[in-house]
């Protein structure tokens, strides 16, 4: 069985950056001096992905929440009230969405942003670069919307190809961070058409949630979530590392749960960003997740 592993959304970051941070949002630090620190932390942070063999995304150093970007760059959207982030201590800023008409700043280029480290939005690209973007059903859930649902999906999901376009990428993982009600849709047909698409999903999944053809549904460990990943995507995923739990897991109980799954192929992934754990954990897990399926 071949075992893909999959870190994905915010990570923790370093002593040295968290200094940079604080420094910089106190008016101590230009904006060019932190994004040198930013991207300084990511590329070391790529080496060590790259030499355990993870697959990855951009570890969001410079995001303070995963709506935030989006909501700087797109036109008629804006950062509202801070709002508690599911049942956690951290918080973010509920959008505020009254349109969504087109990128208003190149993704891409260096840029200082009001209240949020600058740009660029990730710092790698290229076609074995995987971007990572929210859910447009967890965003428009997460939000004020003056819109219906149909519409508001439509049009984000045109903003995030043109996000992809800038960053010459054909792979996005998208973060679903509420759980599915029964009748929920999530249509992803406009990007899994041309797309490789990973969907990290949370909680129970029901039939007929997700439309398209995903590369890879990644789920919580319960069978009837199992089995629809199966049925609709290319990959199964499954999430068995915890990341709100220090305690480090088992190698071996991890090799016989994807086993189960019957597959040829999998992903492993986390439950979770692993921002929420010290760092020195973090990086003990992901060291853990490159040693599975030896």
């Amino acid at each position: 069985m071949k075992v893909e592993k999959l870190v994905y959304g915010i990570y923790p970051k370093t002593n040295d950056l968290r200094l940079h941070l604080s420094r910089w949002e106190k008016g101590l630090l230009p904006d060019s001096t932190i994004n040198n620190e930013i991207i300084k932390e990511k590329e070391i942070l790529y080496e060590r992905y790259k030499n355990l063999n993870i697959t990855y995304t951009d570890p969001l150093f410079n995001w303070y929440d995963i709506f935030r970007p989006i909501v700087l760059l797109v036109d008629n959207m804006e950062a509202g009230p801070l709002t508690r982030y599911k049942e956690t201590n951290t918080f973010y800023r509920m959008p505020i969405v009254h349109e969504i008409n087109d990128i208003t700043i190149a993704p891409e280029i260096f840029s200082p942003l009001n209240e949020n480290p600058p740009l660029p939005l990730y710092v790698e690209n290229g076609t074995d670069f995987n971007a990572f973007l929210p859910s447009p059903l967890s965003f428009y859930k997460m939000s004020k919307v003056d819109m219906k649902y149909e519409t508001f999906e439509e049009k984000l999901l045109n903003i995030y190809k043109n996000i992809l376009k800038n960053f010459k990428t054909n792979s996005l993982v998208i973060y679903e961070t509420l759980p599915f009600q029964k009748d929920e849709v999530l249509n992803l047909s406009q990007l899994t058409d041309k797309f490789s698409v990973k969907l990290i999903t949370t909680g129970r999944i029901y039939n007929n949630n997700i439309q398209g053809s995903p590369h890879s549904v990644v789920c919580d460990d319960e069978y009837e979530n199992i089995e629809i990943s199966k049925s609709i995507s290319r990959v199964p995923g499954i999430k068995l590392i915890d990341g709100y739990n220090t305690r480090m897991e088992s190698i071996d109980n991890i090799n016989r749960d994807l086993e189960k799954i019957g597959s040829d192929e999998v992903i492993l992934s986390h439950k979770e960003y692993l921002d929420f754990l010290p760092r020195i954990i973090a990086d003990k897990k992901i060291e853990l997740m490159s040693r599975v399926g030896e």
